[in-house]
């Protein structure tokens, strides 16, 4: 077993005085009122709606869809990740542990709060999943890198790594939602419950990556290095067929008609400033690690470029 290594100070409910969510059952929920929006405005697809209704309607699905990854993320993700501690030879305090189960328990509430208010939407709206029967994109994208490594401890340490991706950018993202007042205030609620919950989850899980990453060896930080470069971009990385589906759920539009739409507007040049966007707090902390010492994530990004353009220049032939 490796030597054990310092563990990094992080926040616990106690520190900052407040009860997990799951004690509070907070439950927001939509009003249905006309003026009431659920998502910011998508600037590249907003002119080509064909009414406001149309455009909160988008709004509401794509509020749908993060709900979706909601859900999904907490159960398939960050929950897995303080099980696959136990499967790794890497082991932290007793104290640390038992709050990393805490927040697990946390992590559960969240999924089905998101859930209640997805399902308010859908029913309201009309809506139905996003990707019906189908996991998420970045999460089969993440499956599939866990699949590529044929060594046990290394897929679980992906992981162990995947929720770490997923804990240091999502707070941010909720508190961008939390205090956007464009947004309805059921919205705002939802995300102001869920992130200050997510600035513990966060400092834990940076806390987390961090010893982690100072208890690997040379060789296993190199193996590391790359899935978490690779996991931060798929994790963040727009799915524009998602988006297609959207559209058309939204305004009425054929799916083909949908896809020619979302396949003209966006390409790879936009899709990497989104994911940038998202993924930089994440990037920001694998960065002070010292992880692009090992792998440079430029490197990364023009591999992520070449298999969107190539992805992108196919799907527009395909819906032509």
């Amino acid at each position: 077993m490796p030597a054990a290594k310092e563990y990094p100070p992080y926040v616990t409910y106690d520190v900052v005085g407040r009860r997990p969510s799951m004690l509070l059952q907070a439950y927001p929920r939509p009003t249905f009122n006309r003026d009431e929006n659920y998502y910011p405005i998508n600037a590249l697809l907003s002119p080509h709606f064909a009414s406001e209704d149309e455009n909160r309607k988008f709004g509401a699905a794509t509020f749908c869809a993060f709900l979706e990854d909601t859900v999904e993320v907490e159960h398939c993700l960050v929950i897995p990740a303080i099980v696959a501690m136990r499967r790794v030879p890497y082991v932290p305090p007793p104290e640390v542990e038992q709050d990393l189960y805490k927040i697990a328990t946390d992590e559960g509430y969240h999924a089905e709060q998101a859930f209640h208010f997805l399902a308010d939407l859908r029913g309201y709206f009309g809506l139905t999943m996003s990707d019906e029967h189908r996991a998420p994109l970045f999460l089969r994208r993440l499956d599939q890198q866990r699949a590529w490594e044929p060594d046990p401890v290394r897929r679980d340490l992906i992981t162990v790594m995947n929720g770490v991706v997923t804990e240091t950018r999502i707070s941010i993202e909720l508190g961008k939602f939390a205090s956007d007042s464009y947004l309805g205030k059921s919205v705002r609620e939802l995300c102001h419950s869920h992130a200050e919950d997510e600035q513990i989850h966060s400092s834990q899980f940076r806390a987390l990556g961090r010893w982690l990453w100072e208890s690997f060896d040379a060789d296993m930080k190199a193996a590391a290095a790359k899935f978490m470069t690779d996991s931060t971009i798929a994790r963040s990385i727009p799915d524009v067929a998602r988006i297609a589906r959207l559209v058309h759920q939204a305004t009425g539009r054929s799916i083909r008609e949908s896809r020619r739409l979302v396949y003209s507007l966006y390409n790879e040049e936009i899709l990497l400033k989104d994911m940038l966007v998202a993924a930089q707090p994440t990037v920001s902390f694998f960065k002070h690690l010292g992880v692009g010492e090992y792998e440079a994530f430029e490197g990364a990004l023009e591999r992520e470029t070449q298999r969107l353009a190539a992805e992108l220049a196919a799907q527009r032939v395909e819906c032509s």
